[in-house]
């Protein structure tokens, strides 16, 4: 009998593409995947480490883990496993660490992944079957094919441990990616987000210049149905190349997500962020003029070290007078190992709570707008998921907006043409074309 295992993520989009490859490993290792609330021998967590939160949200996963399958081998991996150090003790329920680098180590390195999950196995020889990303993607409950195209960052941004966790930039060659994505499509794959740790550096580290909008071009050349959707891209790097390209094609979805963190120069300046207020006003309104019923999200901290009240408003302002149409709020978390957690974290948890409420509401504000402009226009969904009662699907617009319309279990999957008719509870309300 093959033993089970299942893989519980935490953390961003790269997290959920790195967990899909975690599946994929597992099962070339003869492994059968299943999902909560499924019993499982084997339990692998993919962590986060970006905040305070996404440490205990990474190490309350472990010990519920060992709690819901008291037999199981445990196993603690990702950014979180990476950085933890001392802090492993906390986590006794843990049987084996895995960092970042021990994940990607070659299948015969002690302690790489592949190896303990071999070791556990006991299979000796791997499966011939090898999942696509789009089949391991489904295995963890996601419709969409998160496939990560580089990892790392080559910033230094004051705040950020990323950095520390992933090292620096790495792009995924072109013929991988593009083979990859064809799998996916041949799978049935009809949303692929391209995704990474800061995939406007896409190619950097061989010295290409602006190569994210090129690589969107070949998929589009050679897949013909999935649309295509990019993750967080840094404000530098939302070239002109790269709106027109968003632009002229409708299989690239109308979405962008660009940091911001503070609307407040001198925060800005502090963070070591890379550009100015200014600047990413100047990018982001291009994009938002350039590309029609474009959703714009943005990340914004509260309370960063020496950030006034004054500053805060400042971004608060900023923020009112932008195209951004979301928001992803935090509070500041100090990180070990970054310059910021050398500075006093001076902004009391009480003021960063206020902070973050009024950010929400702004949030609240922007979302409500940003749907109440798209009722009269059609729009393609994909179908992610039955509303409970049946009866109706949910699923995403290409531009990101959550959409509620009439249809059968049997559409899941699928790319659905939907007129939108009103707005309700914060998701668009449509019919089917």
């Amino acid at each position: 009998m093959r033993k089970r295992l299942k893989v519980l993520t935490v953390g961003c989009k790269a997290n959920f593409a790195d967990s899909a490859s975690v599946v994929r490993l597992a099962a070339a290792e003869g492994f059968e995947i299943v999902s909560s609330p499924s019993p499982a021998d084997v339990v692998i967590i993919n962590s986060c480490t970006v905040t305070h939160r996404a440490d205990r949200d990474s190490r309350s996963h472990a010990r519920r883990a060992r709690r819901d399958n008291p037999g199981a081998t445990v196993i603690l991996t990702g950014c979180y496993a990476q950085m933890a150090g001392a802090e492993r003790r906390k986590v006794p329920e843990v049987d084996h660490w895995v960092g970042t680098g021990a994940r990607e180590a070659p299948e015969t390195e002690e302690g790489s992944l592949a190896a303990i999950l071999r070791g556990i196995s006991g299979n000796g020889i791997r499966d011939a079957a090898i999942l696509s990303d789009h089949a391991a993607d489904l295995l963890l409950g996601h419709r969409r094919t998160y496939l990560k195209i580089q990892d790392g960052c080559d910033f230094s941004c004051a705040y950020c441990v990323v950095p520390l966790a992933r090292g620096r930039n790495r792009s995924v060659p072109e013929e991988e990616v593009v083979a990859r994505a064809v799998a996916a499509e041949e799978d049935g794959a009809r949303e692929i987000v391209l995704t990474g740790i800061h995939i406007g550096l896409y190619g950097a580290d061989d010295a290409k210049k602006d190569a994210l909008p090129g690589l969107v071009m070949r998929l589009l050349r050679e897949t013909s149905r999935p649309r295509i959707r990019l993750s967080s891209v840094e404000p530098g790097e939302i070239s002109a190349r790269l709106i027109e390209t968003m632009a002229g094609n409708p299989r690239v979805c109308a979405h962008l997500h660009v940091p911001l963190q503070s609307g407040c120069d001198r925060t800005l300046a502090r963070m070591r962020r890379p550009y100015r207020s200014a600047e990413y006003r100047k990018v982001v309104s291009r994009a938002a003029a350039g590309i029609p019923g474009l959703s714009l999200g943005a990340d914004v901290m509260a309370g960063f070290p020496g950030e006034t009240r004054e500053d805060f408003e400042e971004t608060v302002r900023f923020l009112r007078e932008s195209p951004v149409t979301y928001l992803h709020v935090f509070p500041y978390s100090a990180r070990p190992g970054t310059e910021s957690a050398l500075q006093p974290d001076d902004v009391s948890s009480t003021e960063k709570k206020r902070r973050v409420t009024h950010l929400l509401s702004e949030d609240s504000r922007m979302r409500e707008l940003f749907l109440l402009r798209q009722v009269g226009t059609t729009v393609d969904v994909l179908a992610e998921a039955v509303v409970p009662g049946g009866g109706a699907l949910v699923g995403r617009s290409g531009n990101y907006a959550e959409v509620v319309f009439p249809g059968p279990p049997s559409g899941i999957g699928e790319i659905h043409r939907v007129v939108v008719d009103t707005v309700h509870d914060g998701k668009l309300v449509g019919t089917p074309v």
